[in-house]
C-alpha cells in the first residue's frame, strides 16, 4: 500500500492535489474489497491525514477537521517501529472511535506498514482495517452447535463463547471469563499446543492455530495464537467404564480433537473460495461502475495498441466519442509522440513490467490540439494471458500554465516584467563562476532615478508606474541581449554585465542608459522627466561575491548622488589576486 504511485508522491509533497489523489486509490480500494472497511495516512505522530470509511455499499471520506490522532493506539506504534517492506498485524479485538470501543462491536485486524522517505527517514504509516466477523462466523459454523466452542486470544481473552456476554470483557480491563469459569482447564491450554483437559467440569479439547504462520509480520515466533477450545461436559461422554481404557480415550479425544480443526479449517477455505468466486463475478461490474465515475482519464490498449476501452471522463477531456476511438490505433488517434509505436514508452510498460509515469507526454484532442498530460501507464495481463496496458490520465494543460505562471511572479516583477532580485541573484551567482573559471570582467550597475518623487506627487502614482515600465523598456534597449536588466524595487534598477572586455565598456553602457533615461516621458497625465544617478562596479577573478559586488554597487551610486546625481561612478571590486589593484574611478 505505501508503495501505490498516489501514496509515494503524497508522502513526498504532502500537497493538496496528491491528496484528492491518494483519496482516489483508498476509494477505489476499499469499493473493490468489500472486507476491509478503513483505510488511512497517518502522520509521523500519528495524526490521520487521509481517512476514508466503507459503509452501507460506498466509501465516506472523513473531513480534515473530524480527522483524529492515533498516536497511542498500539497498532500505530507496533507498525511505525516495523523495518521497511514488513507488515504489521494486529491482534483481533474491536473498533476503538474518539478513545472508546465502538458500539455495535466491530471485530477487527489491522493491517499496517511504515512509510519511509527518500532519504530512509520514516515518515508515517498507512493502516488498513480489515472487518474479522466473517472469521468468527466461520469459526461458530465449524464448530457447530453440539458442544459449547470457545475462540481465545493468546492472552486467554475470549474472542468467540457460547454466551456473547462473555465475549471481548479484555477490551474493557474485565478479567477473562473463560479463565474465571475454567482456571484450571485455562493453565493446561495455555502451555500446551493441543490436546485434552479432564476437569470436575468436564473434558476440554483444544487446538492452537496460527493464523499468521508463513507470513513477514509483526508477530514474533508463536506469540500470535488462537486457541479452538471444544468443551464437552460429562453427562455427553461414554459410560464411565469404557472411559477406564486410557487407548479407548486416546482414541476418541483424538479422533474428535482432529475432526474438530478439520472442520474448522475445511469451513474457512469453503467460506474464502465463495467469497473468491463472488468477487471475480462482480469485479467487471465494480470495474465498469468505478471508471464510470473516476476523476481520471482511463484508456486501455491491447499489446497492439488498439484501444479496447475509454471511460467518461478521457472522453470529455480529448473530446472524442467511444465509438470515435474503440478498436482504433491510439498511436493513429489521440497519442502524440516521436517515432512509432515500438518506441512508446506507454507500450513498453509490458516489457519492463514497471509502472511508468510522465508529466511530458501529450494527447491529441478531436479538434486536433494538443494538451499535456500528466498519466500513469500501467501493464495489463489478463486471466487468458492477453497482455495490454491501462492508462490513466489527467489534463495538465491549467497546472502547466499555473506553474509557469508562479515562475513568473517568482523572478519576474510584476509592474514592469523585469526579473526581480530571485533571478538576478541567480543569474549574478552564474557570472560571478564563469569569470572565476575564465578569468573575465563583469560589471555590476546600481542605478536610481532621480526626481522620480515629483513625478510621484505632481502626476500621481498611476502616473509613476507608467514611467517605471517605459524605463524598464529603455534600460533593456540600452544593453545586450546577454546582458540582465532588474528592479530591485521602488525606483531602484540593477543591469548586470555578465562579460566585459575593460571598465572602459561599462561606462559606454552607463553613457547611453543616462542619455535614455533624461529623454521625457509622454503619459495622459503630463510629461515625466527624471534622470539617473548610476553605481558601477567591475570585477574579475577569485573573491567576489554576490553581497559584495552588490554593496560596492550601492556605494558607488551614493557617490554619484553626492556628486550632483544624472551621472555615474564606477570602482573596481577589490580583488585576490595579485596583478590586479583596487580602486575608484572619476564620475562623468
Amino acid at each position: 500500500m505505501s508503495k501505490l504511485p498516489a501514496a509515494e508522491a503524497f508522502n513526498q509533497s504532502r500537497a493538496e492535489i496528491d491528496k484528492v489523489r491518494l483519496k482516489q486509490v483508498f476509494r477505489v480500494l476499499l469499493e473493490q474489497k468489500s472486507i476491509y472497511n478503513q483505510i488511512r495516512f497517518l502522520d509521523i505522530d500519528g495524526t490521520e491525514l487521509v481517512r476514508l470509511d466503507y459503509s452501507s455499499g460506498s466509501s465516506i471520506t472523513t473531513p480534515d477537521g473530524q480527522l483524529q490522532s492515533k498516536g497511542t493506539r498500539y497498532y500505530f506504534t507496533g507498525t511505525l517501529a516495523m523495518p521497511e517492506g514488513s507488515v504489521y498485524v494486529s491482534p483481533l479485538d474491536l473498533n476503538v472511535e474518539n478513545g472508546k470501543v465502538e458500539y455495535p462491536y466491530l471485530p477487527m485486524v489491522r493491517f499496517g506498514v511504515p512509510v519511509f522517505g527518500d532519504g530512509g527517514q520514516k515518515r508515517g504509516t498507512v493502516i488498513l482495517n480489515m472487518l474479522g466477523q466473517s472469521l468468527l462466523d466461520t469459526f461458530r459454523q465449524s464448530m457447530g452447535e453440539t458442544y459449547p466452542a470457545f475462540l481465545l486470544n493468546s492472552e486467554g481473552g475470549v474472542l468467540s463463547a457460547p454466551d456473547a456476554n462473555d465475549e471481548w470483557g479484555f477490551m474493557f480491563g474485565l478479567p477473562s471469563a473463560f479463565q474465571r469459569d475454567y482456571p484450571q482447564a485455562w493453565k493446561y491450554i495455555s502451555q500446551k499446543e493441543k490436546g485434552h483437559v479432564d476437569t470436575p467440569a468436564g473434558l476440554f479439547v483444544f487446538e492452537t492455530i496460527h493464523p499468521l504462520q508463513g507470513l513477514d509480520s509483526s508477530a514474533e515466533g508463536e506469540s500470535y495464537v488462537w486457541k479452538a477450545v471444544s468443551f464437552l461436559p460429562h453427562s455427553t461422554l461414554p459410560a464411565n467404564a469404557l472411559l477406564v481404557h486410557p487407548w479407548v480415550v486416546g482414541f476418541y479425544l483424538i479422533g474428535l480433537m482432529l475432526i474438530l480443526v478439520t472442520v474448522f479449517y475445511f469451513q474457512f477455505s469453503l467460506h474464502k473460495r465463495r467469497e473468491l468466486r463472488r468477487e471475480n463475478a462482480q469485479q467487471a461490474r465494480r470495474f465498469w461502475k468505478i471508471s464510470s465515475v473516476l476523476g481520471d482519464g482511463l484508456i486501455v490498449m491491447d499489446s497492439g495498441g488498439v484501444v479496447t476501452y475509454i471511460n467518461p471522463e478521457a472522453e470529455r477531456i480529448l473530446g472524442w466519442n467511444s465509438e470515435d476511438i474503440v478498436s482504433k490505433q491510439g498511436h493513429d488517434v489521440f497519442h502524440v509522440h516521436e517515432g512509432d509505436e515500438a518506441s512508446c514508452s506507454i507500450l513498453n510498460v509490458m516489457n519492463t513490467r514497471e509502472l511508468y509515469r510522465s508529466k511530458d507526454e501529450e494527447f491529441r484532442r478531436k479538434d486536433n490540439a494538443t494538451i499535456p498530460v500528466i498519466l500513469n501507464a500501467a501493464p495489463l495481463t489478463s486471466d487468458t494471458g492477453d497482455e495490454g496496458v491501462v492508462i490513466s490520465f489527467q489534463d495538465f494543460s491549467e497546472m502547466k500554465e499555473y506553474q509557469e505562471k508562479i515562475h513568473t511572479l517568482a523572478y519576474h516583477d510584476i509592474l514592469t516584467g523585469l526579473p526581480n532580485r530571485r533571478a538576478l541573484d541567480d543569474r549574478l551567482s552564474l557570472a560571478i563562476a564563469l569569470s572565476r573559471r575564465h578569468s573575465r570582467h563583469l560589471g555590476l550597475m546600481f542605478l536610481d532615478l532621480d526626481h522620480f518623487k515629483e513625478v510621484n506627487d505632481t502626476l500621481g502614482h498611476d502616473a509613476g508606474d507608467s514611467l517605471l515600465k517605459e524605463i524598464g523598456a529603455r534600460l533593456q534597449s540600452s544593453v545586450r541581449e546577454t546582458d540582465t536588466v532588474a528592479r530591485m524595487g521602488g525606483d531602484e534598477f540593477i543591469v548586470l554585465l555578465p562579460e566585459v572586455s575593460s571598465p572602459e565598456n561599462a561606462i559606454t553602457v552607463a553613457e547611453k542608459i543616462i542619455q535614455a533615461v533624461a529623454e521625457p516621458v509622454y503619459m495622459p497625465e503630463g510629461v515625466g522627466r527624471v534622470s539617473a544617478s548610476i553605481g558601477i562596479v567591475v570585477a574579475r577573478g577569485a573573491g567576489i561575491t554576490n553581497e559584495g559586488l552588490m554593496q560596492s554597487a550601492d556605494a558607488a551610486m551614493y557617490e554619484a548622488k553626492r556628486a550632483g546625481k544624472n551621472r555615474f561612478f564606477i570602482s573596481e571590486h577589490p580583488l585576490l589576486d595579485d596583478e590586479n589593484d583596487s580602486g575608484n574611478h572619476g564620475g562623468y
